[in-house]
């Protein structure tokens, strides 16, 4: 809800035309805004920011302000619409909000401000909180946003509720064997009416209240799944009812929708009393406040690590907590805790679940305690006769009937006291006597005791002084020893190497060093004079052959300056562009600008003067033919002036080929019959017109021959000038060319010079080797070795004499080792003795210090005090005995007198007084419910998982802190009768277009708890990790379920054999049996059917084993009875139930019509309805049996579902299936591992029993 105020804020107002309207409008006094020693009660909303940016609100005032606005009294409240401009307030609309719009929501923030009419700015701090502000539209836009995925829940809820109520006779009422269900027999309805009856409620006339749901309808018969509450009474009058009519209506239903779609509503709009829940419930990572700090928790029932840290963690969080709780951990223990703590807090906690079984069941456990006054609130037929003291009407003679109860017991005890205290008086004085010299003669011991430890503290010392002084001096030993070991063999060595020495020096002492050396040097030098002559021989030569290149370069320029001189004499003998061409490629001349320039005018006339002359050419051939046709057609009389006239009105063009053909044409007409016809010859005159018209249009453009040959023998002068030219510049660049390769042929001479001579000067030495670089090296090799020798030799003669020196130093040395550990052995045996002298007076010692006189003192010590304070209590309670006797007889006379109106009085004081308020989820959002207990500061919701996120959300919005207690590892809800994936697949089939249908695929695959579970910090969460339900063995089939986990699950039954011994024994079932899978062939004789127009299956063979197998176990009880293993009253408490809903039904018929087991009680039941029941015994019918390649085993594969069928069962777990079908042919390879899991788990505690005869 809003926040509450912590500052008056100011600001200046000013006010629009339009806002002062409005107030004349509703009577506001504009003065009355700017009263300066009273604030205003608002509550600020944020707008959105207009269209300049400006900070927008809304400033709602209290409706207690509306006597200051009008001075009358009303319900709605005057909302002030304003901007803050340049951080001034500027009212611009004044509207009224209605009564029944909430205040004070989530989206708003409740403060007190002061208006003026000064020019001052609104204060900083005020602009600053608005800017914080979420506009509330954005906060309710999000909240609908994320909601809308929930949306799919009420759809599915939805379907065909606009239905009204249907009324029909019945003929018979008939009960199943357990009073779960009734049938009804020859009911009239439409054919229409037939198809809606499923999931109505269901009410007969006679019986007050709704008698249960339907389950099914067809052929004139309707079954009824009965609410618990009603069993009794229709078994009492069901049979003898006056009327037989029965009405079937979805008012229930209806009233639950509408509940949830307010929940919706109150959290878009801000209602929720945690105003971070939006956030908690939709973010992915949820925004918790971190865990508070708290002292060590003193708890009132026993729990274990798990539960403790489940409990600690609730207390401690702010905000939101979430507790695990697989099968049988124990979470409705948690909860009754978490009460309690919340109780002594001073806090008031709203536990809430699904069902009303479930709210009884976590309630149950809180009834004996002083500390909890407990209110059941809901339909008084709906809950369970365990809560039915802690309704309303029923609290006050409760409290009445305990307290008197607890005080009569007390009264009672209390009268019988006085003999009591006196004779306990008297047991204490003599036990106090008996006492005392034992106290005295315990007092000595402990002083005796005292003298002896000191005198042992000074031998301890004593010998500590010694034991370190003997480890010192035989460390110094060790020392010693190790040091004359390391002397003996360094001496060892220099002898050996003295030895050595002198044997090398006596080998080679008369070598003639000098002489072999300077042997060596001088060979040496004569092969490097000889290498020196060698290279300088390939030096000359490579100098001689570079000479030769060089004047063979120059004979080269040579021939190529003469040939450019021929080239340039030549130059007047060329008349033709082609001879010049051919000189420019053969002197290689580069093409320049002016070159390129003559060739190409040079190439331009000579087309110009060929296109001239075939234009000539044309001519010369047109004009005749044209002479010619004229003195016909003059002939003829006929003008050629009109006709030249008319032929040159249009000028076109014609290429050579075309005037070539036209002329062919003419002269084959003028050779033929037609050369007399004028019209022939007119036509054919006006086309040679036109083509003589285009020749001399195009000749018009040439210059004359004689033009074009003048400037031909320019451009080809000019030509030739520019060619010699560029000759000239060749030869001239040749020549410098030559003379560098002459300079470089002067210096190669020059350079030979020195070395010829350097060559002629060295010796010519014979018999050299022919590697004379391997020789050098090898000489060299010899020298080096010899002057190693040499060095090896003085050194050797060295080191004998330093290693004389060293022999001496040693074996003086070593005669001082060998005295200090002379001494140190002969100090090492006085302290031996002296440690010997110190264990012999401890060993003196030892008896008294053994002795424990200390305890038995303070024992005795503890005992006396302890008679001492008995004593004074006795007497104290003697002393007080008579007035509390009074004063409780008066609360027995009070309470034994109390009236009608003295139990209305306490019943209102303690519903006032409540700390902890049970109902179910959709209950929590009754009109009473949230008028009276508006908000809770603790919320404890259970068996989440069983739950809507719209169910959950409805006692979500009441508390300040949420705690959800679910298992996300078991199943989702059931809509009705019918599983979530059930639904699903039949809207889907109904409507294709189904808009959340991938919403609620997703929350199949991850539910609201098991996202919070998965995303919220480690501090938020704890998953209950002891059990408590099931034997060890059964719980080894789930414990994969929860590998992933932080921790594994555990059994807590300390010896799981005799606190879960079933105690049958039979052919089929042993003692020691209890995980069991009775293995079905996957035969065609054992496999599964489909119901004749319908989905579901069933499987005929494995209903014949189970009718065998309860046989049996009924025959087992009869007899566990008979031996006294089990009260003769007592029944076995089996469940049977199966994945498929048909499988079910045909297990129920069984029971009610063909077996009778007085000594079992047997319940059905499909695994999804069985979710959060146990039994002593869980028979699992597995159904699917195929051979189908294609096929997989349906909702079986859904791990959740099988977590809920294999821990129903506390002593013995029987499935009865074919093991290949469920580990072979699942299509997935996970859910092949998973069941492959539990058999393994049934072979090792040896439960597997296949069936031996095939019925194929």
């Amino acid at each position: 809800m809003s926040k509450q105020h912590s500052a008056t804020y100011k600001t200046s107002v000013r006010l629009t035309k339009t806002a002062m309207e409005k107030m004349g409008v509703f009577g506001i006094s504009e003065r009355s805004f700017f009263v300066a020693d009273k604030a205003f009660k608002v509550f600020i909303e944020r707008y959105p920011s207009n269209a300049d940016g400006e900070l927008s609100v809304a400033l709602i005032l209290d409706k207690s302000e509306n006597v200051r606005l009008t001075g009358k009294e009303a319900e709605a409240s005057f909302v002030l619409h304003g901007v803050f401009t340049n951080h001034h307030l500027l009212i611009t609309n004044v509207t009224q909000r209605k009564a029944y719009q909430a205040l004070g929501t989530n989206w708003q923030r409740e403060e007190y401000m002061l208006f003026d009419r000064s020019r001052e700015a609104a204060s900083i701090p005020l602009i600053n909180m608005i800017n914080r502000m979420t506009p509330a539209k954005e906060s309710s836009d999000y909240v609908k946003k994320r909601i809308g995925s929930w949306e799919g829940y009420l759809k599915i809820q939805e379907r065909g509720m606009d239905i009204p109520d249907i009324k029909t006779a019945y003929s018979s009422l008939s009960f199943s064997h357990d009073f779960s269900r009734i049938t009804l027999k020859g009911c009239q309805l439409k054919e229409t009416e037939w198809k809606s009856l499923k999931n109505l409620t269901v009410r007969l006339t006679g019986v007050s209240g709704d008698v249960g749901t339907v389950i099914k309808a067809a052929n004139r018969t309707v079954e009824i799944e009965l609410q618990h509450y009603m069993v009794k009474q229709l078994r009492e009058n069901g049979l003898s009812l006056d009327k037989k009519e029965v009405v079937f209506s979805n008012f229930a239903a209806l009233s639950q929708i509408r509940r949830l779609r307010q929940g919706f509503a109150n959290l878009e709009k801000g209602l929720a009393v945690n105003a971070n829940l939006d956030r908690l419930l939709f973010e992915e990572k949820p925004p918790v406040k971190p865990l508070r700090s708290l002292e060590k928790l003193t708890f009132h029932n026993r729990l274990n690590e798990f539960q403790q840290k489940a409990v600690s963690g609730a207390i401690a969080a702010e905000d939101l907590y979430v507790i695990q709780g697989p099968p049988g951990t124990g979470k409705t223990t948690v909860i009754s805790e978490i009460c309690l703590q919340n109780a002594k807090k001073g806090l008031r906690t709203l536990v809430a679940s699904q069902s009303n079984l479930a709210v009884d069941n976590a309630l149950g456990r809180l009834l004996a305690n002083k500390d909890i006054r407990i209110l059941r609130v809901g339909r008084t037929e709906s809950i369970e006769e365990e809560g039915k003291k802690f309704i309303e009407e029923n609290v006050g003679q409760y409290w009445k009937d305990h307290t008197l109860a607890e005080v009569s017991a007390q009264y009672e005890m209390r009268a019988k006291r006085e003999p009591e205290l006196k004779k306990e008086l008297t047991h204490n004085e003599q036990a106090t006597e008996k006492l005392e010299p034992v106290y005295e003669s315990l007092v000595v011991a402990v002083e005796e005791k005292k003298r002896a430890v000191e005198k042992q503290q000074t031998i301890q010392q004593q010998l500590e002084q010694e034991r370190v002084k003997q480890s010192a001096l035989e460390r110094e030993q060790d020392k010693a020893r190790q040091e004359r070991q390391a002397i003996d063999k360094e001496i060892e060595t220099l002898e050996n190497e003295l030895q050595q020495d002198a044997v090398f020096i006596e080998e080679t002492k008369g070598t003639e060093w000098l002489v072999q050396e300077q042997k060596i040097q001088g060979a040496i030098q004569q092969l490097q004079r000889a290498l020196g002559r060698e290279r300088l021989e390939q030096d000359l030569e490579v100098k001689r052959h570079e000479l030769e290149a060089i004047t063979e370069k120059r004979d080269q320029m040579a021939d190529i300056m003469e040939q450019k001189k021929i080239a340039i004499a030549n130059m007047d003998s060329i008349k033709k562009i082609d001879g010049l061409l051919d000189v420019i490629k053969e002197e290689r001349v580069e093409e320049t600008a002016s070159i390129t320039y003559l060739i190409n005018r040079l190439e331009a006339n000579r087309e110009n003067m060929a296109d001239w002359t075939k234009l000539n050419e044309y001519n010369e051939r047109v004009s005749p033919a044209i002479s010619y046709i004229e003195k016909l057609l003059t002939s003829v009389d006929i003008s050629v002036a009109n006709l030249k006239e008319q032929a040159l009105l249009k000028a076109e063009a014609y290429s050579s080929a075309e005037i070539d053909e036209y002329l062919e044409k003419l002269r084959a007409i003028l050779k033929g019959e037609q050369r007399s016809n004028p019209i022939v010859l007119q036509k054919g005159l006006i086309g040679l017109y036109r083509r003589q018209n285009d020749l001399w249009r195009r000749g018009a453009k040439f210059k004359a021959v004689d033009v074009y040959v003048a400037e031909s023998k320019r451009a080809f002068s000019d030509l030739k000038k520019t060619l010699c030219a560029e000759l000239v510049k060749q030869q001239e660049q040749y020549r410098v060319w030559d003379a560098k390769w002459l300079e470089k042929q002067e210096k190669q001479q020059q350079d030979m010079a020195p070395l010829e001579l350097r060559y002629r000067q060295l010796p010519n030495v014979a018999d050299l080797p022919a590697d004379i670089n391997g020789a050098i090296r090898e000489s060299k090799a010899q020298l080096e070795k010899l002057q190693k020798d040499k060095t090896l030799f003085d050194q050797t003669k060295q080191r004998i004499n330093d290693q004389q020196v060293k022999l001496e130093q040693k074996h003086s040395v070593l005669e001082s080792i060998s005295s200090r550990l002379a001494k140190v052995e002969a100090e090492i045996e006085k302290v031996e003795e002296a440690i010997a002298n110190c264990e012999q007076q401890l060993a003196a010692l030892a008896e008294v210090l053994t002795s424990n006189p200390e305890q038995c003192l303070e024992e005795t010590t503890k005992q006396l005090a302890s008679l001492s304070f008995t004593k004074e209590s006795l007497k104290q309670e003697m002393k007080n005995l008579p007035l509390m006797q009074s004063v409780q007889k008066k609360w027995l006379d009070l309470l034994a007198t109390a009236n009608e109106h003295d139990l209305d009085e306490i019943r209102k004081l303690y519903i006032k007084h409540a700390n902890v308020i049970g109902t179910t989820c959709v209950a929590s959002a009754r009109k009473d419910f949230i008028d009276n207990y508006p908000e809770f500061d603790v919320v404890i919701i259970d068996e989440v998982s069983k739950a809507t996120p719209p169910e959950l959300l409805l006692p979500m919005l009441k508390g300040q802190k949420v705690i959800l207690v679910g298992d996300h590892h078991q199943l989702p809800p059931l809509l009705g009768n019918d599983t979530l994936e059930e639904t699903l697949q039949e809207m889907i089939a109904e409507d294709n277009g189904f808009e959340e249908k991938k919403e609620l695929e997703k929350l199949l695959e991850e539910s609201l708890f098991e996202r919070l579970y998965k995303n919220l910090p480690a501090a938020n969460k704890t998953m209950l990790a002891i059990q408590y339900r099931m034997h060890e063995d059964i719980m080894e089939t789930i414990s994969p379920f929860y590998r992933l986990e932080n921790d594994q699950l555990q059994c807590g039954i300390v010896d799981s054999d005799s606190e879960r011994d079933h105690l049958l024994e039979s052919s089929i079932v042993k003692r020691n049996n209890h995980l069991m899978w009775l293995d079905l062939p996957n035969e065609p004789a054992y496999f599964e059917e489909r119901m004749s127009g319908g989905k579901s299956l069933y499987n005929a063979a494995e209903l014949q084993e189970i009718r065998t197998l309860l046989v049996e176990l009924n025959d087992a009880t009869a007899e566990a009875k008979r031996a006294g293993r089990m009260a003769s009253d007592e029944l076995k408490s089996i469940g049977v139930i199966s994945f498929y809903g048909e499988q079910v039904k045909r297990l129920q018929r069984m029971f009610d019509q063909e077996l009778h087991l007085p000594h079992l009680a047997v319940r059905t039941g499909t695994v999804d309805r069985f979710q959060g029941s146990e039994r002593d015994i869980i028979i699992l019918s597995m159904v699917r049996n195929n051979q189908n390649k294609h096929g997989d085993i349906g909702f079986a594969k859904d791990y959740r579902r099988l977590n809920v069928a294999l821990s129903r069962a506390k002593e013995l777990l029987v499935l009865v299936g074919s093991s290949e079908m469920f580990t072979k042919q699942a299509k997935q390879a996970e859910t092949r591992k998973m069941y492959k899991h539990v058999v393994e788990v049934v072979k090792k505690k040896s439960g597997l029993k296949a069936l031996e005869n095939s019925k194929g």
